[in-house]
């Protein structure tokens, strides 16, 4: 099979040979047009390429949205979690499908993927955040149209995906820590989450999880097992991602006699943090309902839920416990995670380990002798 690359006006063509068609002897040919003639080259290179490796040409009529609606059928909805899919249909919906659908796939370029992105990143309508989940699913669904052989590359390999911006952590300090869950044993029946929050790190999902039979007052640990996830009104019990998610965390004394005195004869299999009825909570409700109310009536900072987990953590590293511990307690992969979250957390760290080996190793600040001339 043959091909070359011919200039049309401003654009750049990629004209791929098919050989005769054994019915009428008109020799066939697919078009591909592109911005630049090194967009072209390397199209044309990685068709040649995927032919004799014993693909075929993709086609050039399937249209980009039509494939990303094929793919959430053939693939997303039996790979990935409910809720994992309603957010992948909801990116493509209201951001993939208006921005591409139109475009045939065969020539949605990098470059109409960058300007993409750069003019969402100048509009600011939504956050770099944002803006990086729906590259990363446009990557991967671009991925198995490349597998698929309907695609011979993957455009996003060479557009540079939106910076991230680094998120603002809200954590309370060791007062403002104190005031809130005073406030919040005086006049809120979470008062208990909370300080599990504050005093584990758990997550939201994975407090919400849990079960009396995962709790040993006696040993003082709690085994984390699994993690609720809600999808509109279907809740759902579901596996830690990873091997470090599933995991046994120390419980201090004074919450062992709190979990202890809150249990009241309850089942093995009865949720810890419930409705009155056992039914599992509705953790949105709780952090727009109670949470926030708890924070004005305390006069601290409005915090999420989450930033529960982070005070746990920053309090930890403060009081100068190995990163090693907090990552366990966490979950993290590698402590080199949890460093990299909390690394406002690491200046303070490193004043405090200066003066330490001065201490121990000198005991005292040395006289430094001026410099003669």
């Amino acid at each position: 099979m043959r091909g070359q690359i011919r200039k049309r006006g401003r654009s750049w063509a990629v004209i791929v040979y098919l050989g005769r068609d054994p019915e009428t002897g008109a020799k066939r040919r697919r078009w591909f047009t592109h911005h630049t003639r090194q967009e072209a080259e390397a199209h044309l290179a990685q068709v040649l390429v995927h032919v004799q490796a014993g693909g075929g040409v993709p086609p050039s009529r399937l249209l980009t949205g039509a494939f990303l609606d094929r793919w959430l059928d053939d693939y997303a909805s039996g790979a990935v979690t409910e809720k994992t899919l309603l957010n992948y249909r909801d990116q493509v919906r209201v951001h993939l499908k208006p921005a591409f659908a139109h475009i045939p796939l065969g020539r949605l370029s990098a470059q109409a993927i960058q300007g993409y992105f750069s003019q969402q990143l100048r509009a600011r309508r939504l956050s770099s955040t944002s803006l990086r989940y729906q590259f990363a699913v446009l990557r991967e669904a671009l991925s198995h149209a490349v597998r698929w052989g309907v695609l011979v590359r993957n455009p996003c390999e060479f557009v540079d995906p939106p910076r991230p911006r680094a998120r603002e952590m809200r954590v309370l300090d060791e007062e403002q820590t104190r005031l809130f869950l005073a406030e919040a044993r005086r006049s809120s029946r979470y008062a208990l989450l909370y300080t599990t929050a504050v005093l584990t790190g758990l997550r939201q999902g994975e407090l919400l999880a849990l079960a009396w039979g995962d709790v040993n007052v006696a040993l003082g640990l709690v085994s984390v097992q699994r993690s609720l996830s809600r999808v509109g009104r279907t809740v759902t019990m579901k596996e830690p991602k990873t091997q470090r998610g599933r995991r046994t965390v120390a419980l201090p004394p004074l919450l062992c006699e709190a979990l202890r005195a809150a249990r009241d004869d309850a089942p093995d299999d009865r949720l810890v943090f419930c409705q009155e009825d056992g039914k599992p909570l509705h953790g949105h409700n709780i952090t727009q309902r109670d949470l926030r109310a708890v924070c004005k009536r305390a006069g601290v900072p409005r915090i999420r839920f989450h930033d529960l987990r982070h005070c746990h953590a920053t309090h930890l590293l403060r009081q100068g416990v190995h990163p090693k511990v907090v990552q366990e307690r966490l979950g993290h992969s590698t402590p080199a995670v949890t460093l990299g979250v909390y690394s406002h957390v690491l200046p303070g760290m490193q004043d405090e380990a200066a003066r330490r080996v001065e201490a121990h190793l000198l005991g005292h600040i040395p006289d430094v002798p001026e410099a003669r001339g």
